[in-house]
């Protein structure tokens, strides 16, 4: 018998495809092309987004520490209220009147203005005649109905009972809104609890409210704050003081609501500076080893 080695040789057949076949694989290739877009567009994204996070927590960072910084030189600089600005040198003190001041923080020029709180109306204890002559003097030539709304709103929100004035509200009128909540029945602990009153609007709160000297007949609007302005809850002797009021104070209040007083109270103050608007709220000390109290901070719209 003879043993031979035999050779297979195998021949592949050449793959077939059927023009049906051909957009199947077609539709498939796309659907991996869009999965890849999409995954390399997150990525994308996500790296963007950490991105900017980082950028604006850096920035808030550098905003606290020059911040900080600006709140360490009025603190040595400050002057009591009855200080001579036009005698003395101003370049050498701060007045906390509401002046604009600047310094050179950081490579740029960063200003800022500070208020003593104690030339505005105490919202946890101003009368309510004297309420409702501030809010009228200052909203009423634009609507009458505003004034005595808000008044009877901000008494409501204040007093201790669910008894509702004419144009005020109660809790039963903040829990049908949504969201809901219920208003406080006690003191204002912020001044921007106002913004929750009812018919409180943003820009009656921040401002401008355009109030005009009626008894000067300006042309144009002699000032353009807010309510913001105007109260405040950090005024503990409750009269205003003169040198450090604004403008419609000095002219809607009467002569027994003003103070001549002096010294150095709670002070506010605000700065612009990167993407944001701060303020803060401060008392000085006398301490070796601090030169103010931080009372509040807080971001707010702008207002340059």
């Amino acid at each position: 018998m003879c043993m031979c080695k035999t050779s297979h040789k195998y021949k592949l057949s050449p793959v077939v495809i059927r023009e049906n076949e051909k957009g199947t694989i077609l539709v498939l290739v796309l659907w991996v092309i869009a999965l890849l877009t999409m995954v390399a567009g997150y990525f994308s994204v996500e790296t963007r987004l950490r991105g900017n996070m980082g950028h604006g927590t850096w920035n808030l960072l550098k905003s606290k520490l020059e911040i900080e910084s600006v709140l360490n030189l009025a603190a040595v600089y400050m002057a009591p209220l009855e200080q001579d600005s036009d005698t003395d040198d101003p370049d050498h003190f701060l007045l906390a009147d509401g002046s604009t001041y600047k310094v050179f923080i950081n490579g740029r020029d960063l200003e800022f203005t500070i208020e003593d709180e104690r030339g505005k109306i105490d919202l946890n204890k101003v009368s309510e005649e004297t309420l409702a002559t501030v809010l009228d003097g200052l909203l009423g030539a634009q609507d009458e109905n505003i004034a005595s709304n808000l008044t009877d709103a901000i008494l409501d929100w204040r007093d201790n009972d669910d008894d509702k004035r004419p144009h005020g509200a109660e809790k039963e009128y903040y829990q049908a809104l949504s969201p809901s909540y219920e208003p406080s029945n006690s003191k204002f602990m912020y001044l921007e609890q106002l913004l929750l009153v009812k018919d409180m609007k943003p820009n009656i709160y921040w401002g401008p409210i355009k109030w005009q000297n009626v008894q000067e007949k300006e042309e144009s609007p002699a000032w353009k704050g807010g309510l913001q302005d105007i109260f405040t809850v950090y005024n503990q002797g409750g009269n205003v003081i003169k040198a450090a009021a604004p403008e419609p104070l000095l002219k809607i209040l009467d002569e027994k609501d003003l103070s001549d007083k002096g010294g150095k109270g709670t002070i506010r103050l605000k700065a612009c500076l990167y993407q944001g608007c701060y303020q803060v709220f401060w008392d000085p000390v006398k301490d070796q080893n601090k030169l103010f109290k931080l009372v509040h901070w807080q971001q707010i719209p702008r207002f340059d």
